[in-house]
Formats: C-alpha cells, sequence, structure tokens
C-alpha cells in the first residue's frame, strides 16, 4: 500500500491494469485547468509546479492542502476526478490513501496500549493464538515498526491481488509461505501483512471492526465524516476514480476489496478531512504526551541503528528539520502527507494516478514555506563519479541501458525499468549540467548527493557506488 523509499528508483515496475483512456485527453485536460486558475485565481509558483507535475507525470487529478501555524494557507484542487465524465477534483473529492492507514491504525491501536488491553513488547500471538510457529515471537511493537521479519504480501501477490475478496487466513498463508525474512528486531522491511495483523488483534481485543474503533476514537473525535472504509460496491459521494500508466496510456484501476487490504490500507479521505486530523496530531488531544513521544521516535534495531520509523510514521529528519511523514500507494491512486512540527508546517497530496510522485511534490511545496530545507551546493570533491552520473543521465534516453559506470547487478536491475522511464526523461529533455549537494544525516555511506539541472526542473540524485567506484545504486526525486 506505499512505495517505502519515497524516491523514484531505477528498478520499480508498473502494475498492469485496463482498460485504456488517451493521454492526449489528459493534456487537454490539464490545459483547461491552467486556464481556469488564470481566470479564477492568479496563479502561484506552487500552482505551476503541480501543473508542471500533472504534465510529466500524467496526472488526472490533485487536491492539495497547506498547514502553517494551525492554518489553512493553501488549499487547491486541480484537473479531474473522473477522466470519462470531465468531473472536476475540489476539496471534497475523496481519494484512496493507502498506506496512510497505517497512522489511523497505531493511533487506535496505542488508545488500547493506554487501556492496559495490549502490551506492545507482548508477542503477537498472545492476541492471535493461530498465527504460524515462525511469527510467534514477534511482538506487537516489531509489527508497528515493520521489524518483524514478516513477508509481505504484498510483495509477494502484487497490487491485482487487492481486486479480489480475501480471508485473513488466506492472507496469512501466502505470507507464510515464505521464510522470515530476518529475525525479528534486527532489520526493518516494510511489511503489509504485519499492519493487517495489527488489525486483527485489535478487532480481538475490541472484539469489533477495527475500523470502527478508529471511527469512534478518531474520526468521531475529529469530526473526519469523508473518511471510511474503500469499499467498492457502495456509493461514496464525491469518489475519484484511479488511473494508472500503462504502454504510454492512462488505464482505469481495478476496485480494491478492502478484505484483501484490511488494516494496511483501506481508507480513503479528503484533504479537508485530513486538515483536521493534522490539527488532531497538533493538539495531541486522543493519546497521552508518552504515547505520541512513542509514535514518532526514530524505533531503534538490535544493534542500536535507526530504523527511520515509528508507529505508521517514517520519522527520519530532513537537513536537521524533524519529519512525520508517510505515503501511500493502492492500484490507482497515490497520497502524501509531510508533517515538519519544529516548522509547524504540514503538507498534504492526494492524486487519483498510480504513477505520480506526492512524497516529491509535498517536499517541494515544504521549501516555499521552509527554505532551509532545500539543498545547498558544496564543493565537488568527487568530479569522476559526478562525470559518470552526467554521462548516465545523458544516455537515459538510449534505446539500451547505458551500463558503462554500473555494476552488472544493478545494471539487471534496471534493464526491465530502462524503457519504462522513457517517457519520464523524454519530458524532461536533456540535462544540461550537475552539481554535488549537501547530504542528509541518514545517507548511507559511500552514497553521494547530486542536483542533475533539466530545463524546467532538477533531479535530486542519491548516488551509492561500490569500492571500485562503479554505481551500484541510483535513487532520485524531483526537486
Amino acid at each position: 500500500m506505499i512505495a517505502p523509499q519515497q524516491q523514484r528508483s531505477e528498478d520499480v515496475n508498473s502494475p498492469s491494469l485496463s482498460p485504456r483512456i488517451c493521454i492526449s485527453v489528459l493534456a487537454g485536460v490539464l490545459l483547461a485547468v491552467e486556464a481556469l486558475l488564470a481566470v479564477t485565481a492568479r496563479a502561484d509558483p506552487i500552482d505551476d509546479y503541480v501543473l508542471l507535475q500533472m504534465r510529466r507525470q500524467h496526472v488526472p487529478g490533485v487536491s492539495l492542502a497547506v498547514v502553517q501555524d494551525g492554518r489553512v494557507v493553501k488549499q487547491q484542487a486541480y484537473g479531474f476526478a473522473d477522466l470519462e465524465q470531465k468531473v472536476p477534483v475540489t476539496a471534497d473529492t475523496v481519494f484512496e490513501i493507502g498506506s496512510i492507514t497505517k497512522q489511523f491504525v497505531a493511533a487506535a491501536l496505542m488508545t488500547l496500549v493506554e487501556q492496559g488491553a495490549i502490551g506492545l513488547d507482548q508477542p503477537a500471538s498472545t492476541y492471535l493464538s493461530d498465527l504460524p510457529p515462525a511469527w510467534r515471537e514477534v511482538t506487537v511493537r516489531q509489527l508497528l515498526t515493520h521489524t518483524s521479519g514478516i513477508p509481505d504480501f504484498e510483495e509477494i501477490l502484487g497490487f491485482g491481488a487487492y481486486r479480489t475478496p480475501t480471508t485473513a487466513q488466506q492472507l496469512i498463508a501466502v505470507a507464510a509461505a515464505k521464510p522470515m525474512d530476518f529475525s525479528p528486531g534486527t532489520q526493518w522491511h516494510y511489511s503489509n501483512t504485519g499492519y493487517y495483523l495489527l488489525g486483527l488483534i485489535i478487532e480481538k481485543v475490541s472484539g469489533a471492526p477495527y475500523l470502527s474503533l478508529i471511527e469512534k476514537r478518531i474520526f468521531a473525535h475529529a469530526g473526519m465524516t469523508r473518511t471510511r472504509s474503500s469499499v467498492p460496491t457502495e456509493v461514496i459521494a464525491g469518489r475519484a476514480s484511479g488511473y494508472a500508466l500503462e504502454d504510454g496510456r492512462l488505464v482505469n484501476r481495478d476496485a480494491i476489496q478492502p478484505t484483501a487490504v484490511g488494516a494496511a490500507g483501506d481508507l480513503v479521505s479528503t484533504t479537508g478531512d485530513l486538515v483536521k486530523w493534522n490539527a488532531m496530531l497538533d493538539a495531541q488531544s486522543v493519546l497521552t504526551t508518552e504515547s505520541y513521544v512513542q509514535t514518532w521516535t526514530n524505533h531503534a534495531l538490535a544493534d542500536g541503528s535507526a530504523s527511520g520509523y515509528g508507529f505508521g510514521w517514517f520519522v527520519s529528519p530532513i537537513r536537521g528539520h524533524r519529519v512525520q511523514e508517510h505515503s501511500g500507494g493502492t492500484a490507482g491512486f497515490s497520497a502524501d502527507i509531510l508533517r515538519l512540527p519544529d516548522d509547524r508546517v504540514t503538507v498534504i497530496v492526494l492524486t487519483n494516478s498510480y504513477d505520480a510522485n506526492p512524497a516529491g511534490l509535498a517536499s517541494h511545496v515544504a521549501t516555499q514555506f521552509v527554505p532551509s530545507l532545500a539543498y545547498t551546493t558544496i564543493p565537488d570533491t568527487k568530479p569522476s563519479l559526478t562525470r559518470k552520473l552526467f554521462d548516465y543521465y545523458s544516455h537515459r534516453l538510449d534505446r539500451e541501458v547505458y551500463a558503462k559506470d554500473l555494476t552488472a547487478e544493478f545494471a539487471e536491475k534496471v534493464r526491465p525499468r530502462w524503457d519504462k522511464g522513457h517517457d519520464f526523461f523524454r519530458a524532461l529533455g536533456p540535462p544540461l549540467n550537475i552539481e554535488r549537494v549537501q547530504r542528509d544525516t541518514d545517507d548511507e555511506a559511500h552514497s553521494y548527493r547530486y542536483r542533475v539541472r533539466y530545463g524546467e526542473t532538477a533531479l535530486i540524485v542519491v548516488a551509492m557506488v561500490d569500492g571500485k567506484g562503479r554505481i551500484k545504486n541510483l535513487r532520485s526525486t524531483e526537486e
């Protein structure tokens, strides 16, 4: 229900969906949106950037909200919620939010922890007695922090499985058929299975569907009237249609069955409701202070290293700024909520496109309100790597993978994605120049950050190299 890595990776594959809607329709839609913005409001740099990304990423619709010092300072809808019916996005448009669901699950579970009904360091098998033997010692805390080692059923089945009603026993059997990814607590690996199990634990302890507890203790308290389960057979007023890009064309996504997703990510919401959720988080009005501290603490692995994750939130700092962030993705939707609590800025982005990069969009918008988030240029102490990277991106539209400076292993990972990335890089145009920029505090060893400039935008690239100076991984996001 999420791409946990917030950046574009060269080895990510897209799902296969049908039927098709031509991108030329979307181009006309976006021209109409730009004209509407020009008439109804003076477009600002944020509008310009959002529209640029919608064109480049083939995104039908976006709903954006920015909160600063507790006040909504920017709320704008762009494009269409339904391309076929030409229904425009509004602040009340309902989007699937995927794994943003996890923060609500974590908060609801913590209310039971505060009551003493659940122990964070108790084995999950205390509450779910029929778990596979290999999972019996996994704790509730490890499920919350993605440190359980339990395989992710989404990695096994893919998004295609979400259109089929599924029982808990079936999903557990799928994940249990694989060996544990690692010993519990020793590593971090995103696992939708873990949050699916947390939903089952909530149901076992509370005696009611997990969503009932969230509705009672969070939605009702915050006044979130538009947030609910994404049931495809029910009529949900203002529900957006979801899309994905396949073979250069937009396609309608298949409906998602809540039973096949569960607490891992079956909610739909609006920017208006998520603004209310953000206000509740600012006020810390549902949980105790200690519970919020635990929720946003960077959980440590067994060796003492930081995992980068709390309870339902990514919490690694960005250039010295404390961050609480999570993306969500389903077969036809992508979303992101980015909180900068010390700067009192929150950015919420909802889209009806699987292929959108809402985390990158949210980060860019945040820099308009917190300029120190932007990367600054630093002296280039790795000129040979700089040349290799510029050479690689200059050849990114070649027919074959340009593997001159890549490790053999990375070249093989890039190959399946190479052609699929051509639309994106063709839209960027040729790279103009490249420069070293500052590192983040959580950058891995032997990784280096660069800004690759194009005509209308720039990519921030993280390059990892091996001992021989060959590129073994690349991640990028638009600045």
